[in-house]
C-alpha cells in the first residue's frame, strides 16, 4: 500500500476502480483481462493482495447487477474534470429518485480519450455513452435512459442521446459520419402540401430515425391524398437511408405498402439533397421526376418537380415538413 494513502482510501479507490472494471467488462471476465486490470492498478500505485481484489470485484459485481437497470457515471481522471453538469452525490440522488434506478460512480471504465463516459445496463446488456460534457448533454443521455429503462430494452429510438453512443470493442468512424448531409431528416414531421397544377391539398408524416448504431437512418412515412369521393388515399413506406464509408455516396432504398422496392441515388447539392424519382400518376404524362429536400430552420422542405418534356421542369407538389414534438 502507497504510505501516502491511508487505509479507507486505499479500499476506496479500489472498490471504485473493481467497479469500473465490471462495468467495461459487462460482468465477466478472462484471466488476461484481469491480469490487464491489476497492471492498471500497479500503474496508479495500487497493489492490493489477491484475496483483497478478489473480493473488491465480487463486491463490484454484485453492485453492478443491482436493480433491473443501473446507471455508472465514470468519476475518475480524466472523465470527472471534463464534466460540466452536477456531479454531486445529492444531485446523482435527486436524479435516480426520478428515474427510479440506480446510479453509481466508477473508476475507470477504460474509454479515457472518450471523456466524460458513463454506461447504462438494462437487463444484462449495457451501452456506453462518450462526451457527455454539458448539462444539455446529460439531459439528452438522461430522457434516453429512461425510455430504455421503461421498455426495458436498449433498443428503444435514442433520438438525441444517438451521437453520445460509443461502442468500445469495434474500431469505426463515429457514427453517421457520412449521413450528415441527410441528418435534418431525423426528427417527427408534419406538413400539409399544396400542388402546383391543382388545388388539391394532401398531408404527409415523417418519423426519421438513427438506426444500426448511427450507420443508416429509417423514415418512416405516411401521406394522406384526398378522393373524389371525399375520402383519403392513405400510403404508408419505410426508407432507409445509408452510404458507403470508401466513398460517401449516399443511397436509399424505399419499401412501399404496395410491396415495392426502389433504390436511390441521392446528390448533394449546395444546401439540399437530390434523386431521381418515380414520375407521379399512372400513364406517361411526364417523362422524369425529381425530387428535391432542404433543410430549414424548423424542419425541411420537400418539393416535387415534373420534366414535362426536353428537360424542363415544373413544380408537381411542395410540402413544408416541421419538426413536432416528440
Amino acid at each position: 500500500m502507497n504510505q501516502d494513502r491511508t487505509s479507507a482510501n486505499f479500499s476506496a479507490e479500489l472498490h471504485a476502480h473493481a467497479l469500473g472494471f465490471v462495468v467495461k467488462m459487462q460482468g465477466s471476465w478472462s484471466d488476461q483481462a484481469l491480469a490487464q486490470f491489476r497492471h492498471f492498478l500497479s500503474l496508479g500505485r495500487l497493489s492490493p493482495a489477491q484475496d483483497e481484489m478478489l473480493a473488491a470485484l465480487r463486491q463490484a459485481r454484485a453492485k453492478y447487477f443491482e436493480g433491473e437497470n443501473h446507471l455508472f457515471i465514470c468519476g475518475a481522471q480524466p472523465c470527472c474534470a471534463t464534466i460540466g453538469f452536477d456531479f454531486s452525490d445529492a444531485a446523482f440522488k435527486a436524479v435516480s429518485q426520478e428515474l427510479g434506478i440506480p446510479i453509481s460512480k466508477t473508476g475507470c471504465q477504460g474509454a479515457c480519450k472518450q471523456a466524460p463516459v458513463l454506461t447504462l445496463r438494462v437487463g444484462d446488456r449495457n451501452e456506453m455513452f462518450a462526451q457527455v460534457l454539458t448539462e444539455k448533454d446529460w439531459e439528452t443521455v438522461l430522457e434516453f435512459v429512461q425510455r430504455a429503462a421503461h421498455a426495458g430494452t436498449l433498443l428503444v429510438d435514442a433520438a438525441g442521446a444517438e451521437r453520445f453512443r460509443y461502442d468500445p470493442v469495434h474500431d469505426h468512424a463515429k457514427p453517421g459520419a457520412h449521413l450528415q448531409p441527410v441528418q435534418f431528416l431525423v426528427g417527427h414531421f408534419r406538413g400539409e402540401g399544396t400542388y402546383g397544377m391543382t388545388p388539391y391539398k394532401f398531408q404527409k408524416e415523417v418519423i426519421g430515425t438513427w438506426e444500426a448504431g448511427g450507420r443508416f437512418i429509417a423514415l418512416r412515412m405516411d401521406a394522406a391524398y384526398p378522393l373524389a369521393d371525399g375520402g383519403k388515399d392513405v400510403h404508408r413506406a419505410l426508407v432507409i437511408v445509408g452510404s458507403a464509408p470508401s466513398s460517401g455516396k449516399i443511397t436509399a432504398h424505399a419499401y412501399t405498402d404496395a410491396g415495392l422496392i426502389r433504390q436511390y441515388s441521392i446528390e448533394r447539392g449546395l444546401n439540399h439533397l437530390q434523386f431521381d424519382d418515380v414520375p407521379p400518376g399512372h400513364g406517361n404524362q411526364w417523362k422524369r421526376a425529381r425530387k428535391i429536400l432542404s433543410s430549414t430552420p424548423k424542419g425541411f422542405e420537400e418539393r416535387l418537380e415534373v420534366d414535362v418534356g426536353y428537360g424542363r421542369f415544373v413544380p408537381y407538389y411542395y410540402i413544408s415538413m416541421y419538426r413536432t414534438a416528440r
